[in-house]
């Protein structure tokens, strides 16, 4: 306040007698008020207060009086009354601020100043000092808040446009575990991200025309080996030892008979079979039921309808494949099927002698036999647990095996929604 009647001061001192009149009107606010006088307004006091005398320091200083001006300064309490706070400059509640933490002037006091002018007549203030504003003003707060709702609203919106296409990137990996053929993934965005997109969409070409060859090579394979197999089946039958020529034939058949399941293996993984909603505990009721018709051990635990998007022919080869292994190789098969928002579980007990424990992640791989819990004479090769994790896998699944405590095989089959 003090550095603001100096600067009002030096206006007035280098303003003709004749206006100054008119500038005093005019820098008259309730708060500031200003007048020239033929004698002082004000009563010198004693300068026995440190404050007063600070003042008159500063005042002298800054207006540039010489020593010999007559100077009043007076300091009035004044009544509290903060209507006027929000009339003042942020410039003038800075030198407030400072005067009083260095000089302790305390808020709401009345400062009033008269000097003599060069004329001879007195220039008199009487000023308000407004009370300290605290930092954490109802204002200030609803700035802060305000700015950080705006920086937190900014902050998600970048870090969506940035986290976009990774989200992308991870559905098309996700779509390509569960299908190789699906659609190749959007090569727009950043330059970064189309050439990320384009690399992307090359490894999945790669992997279909892998597959695809594989698949070719097997079907060439098979083809060519049934025909040495044919010329082996008639010459088998001139063969006079009847046991020999049994031995033959079924040495034979069983050669075809892995020959088929391998090229049924390899076309699993390159057919994609149409996809539609099915009650999954009704197509695992109705295999239960049929094989239990067949005269089979077979227990299912009746639950409500679950409703699953799947491809139907190859989850019901995948039910009835497990199923059958655990009435052939566990003597009676228990299914159950429950369900969450999350997951669809198939579980397959049996009460045989289980796995070993090294080899129970082995029989998921193509053509390993479990010889010690597996009777060769069955006709498998080693593929039916391999082509059920395939189709499982395909549905972003899990097919897992686990020995119970109580004795017997569990199989369990976990499918997200």
């Amino acid at each position: 306040m003090a550095q603001r009647i100096a600067s009002v001061s030096h206006v007035i001192i280098e303003t003709p007698s004749e206006w100054r009149g008119r500038i005093v009107a005019a820098l008259n606010e309730p708060t500031f008020r200003v007048s020239i006088s033929p004698e002082s307004t004000l009563v010198d006091q004693p300068e026995d207060d440190e404050q007063l005398t600070l003042l008159k320091q500063f005042l002298r200083f800054k207006i540039g009086l010489p020593t010999d001006t007559s100077l009043t300064v007076q300091l009035f309490e004044t009544p509290h009354d903060g209507g006027f706070l929000g009339q003042f400059h942020p410039n003038q509640w800075m030198h407030m601020q400072m005067m009083s933490e260095m000089h302790g002037i305390s808020a709401h006091q009345s400062l009033r100043v008269s000097f003599t002018l060069p004329d001879g007549k007195w220039l008199n203030f009487s000023t308000d000092i407004p009370e300290n504003n605290p930092f954490w003003s109802p204002t200030s707060i609803m700035s802060l808040i305000s700015m950080a709702v705006a920086v937190i609203v900014l902050s998600i919106w970048v870090v969506r446009r940035l986290t976009v296409p990774l989200r992308s990137f991870a559905q098309a990996a996700r779509r390509l575990g569960k299908d190789v053929k699906a659609e190749p993934l959007a090569e727009t965005g950043p330059l970064e991200v189309q050439e990320a997109a384009k690399a992307f969409n090359e490894m999945q070409d790669r992997l279909q025309r892998m597959i695809e060859n594989r698949t070719q090579m097997l079907a060439a394979i098979s083809h060519d080996l049934r025909t040495p197999i044919t010329l082996m089946r008639l010459r088998s039958e001139l063969v006079e030892d009847e046991t020999d020529r049994q031995k033959m034939l079924e040495t034979l058949d069983e050669m075809e008979h892995m020959i088929s399941l391998t090229l049924e293996f390899a076309r699993q993984e390159s057919e994609t079979e149409e996809r539609r909603k099915v009650d999954i505990s009704a197509l695992v009721g109705s295999i239960c039921n049929d094989l239990e018709d067949a005269g089979k051990d077979v227990s299912f635990e009746d639950c409500e309808k679950t409703l699953f998007e799947c491809a139907p022919v190859g989850m019901k080869r995948v039910v009835s494949n497990l199923v059958e292994n655990a009435v052939k190789y566990g003597e009676a098969a228990y299914v159950t099927v429950t369900s969450d928002d999350n997951d669809v579980e198939i579980k397959i007990c049996d009460k045989g002698p289980g796995i070993p424990e090294d080899q129970l992640t082995k029989v998921l791989q193509p053509f390993y036999r479990c010889e010690a819990s597996r009777n060769r004479d069955t006709g498998g090769v080693g593929l039916g647990l391999s082509i059920a994790q395939s189709i499982v896998e395909a549905h972003g699944g899990q097919l897992m095996l686990r020995n119970r405590d109580e004795g017997g095989l569990e199989v369990k089959v976990l499918l997200p929604r």
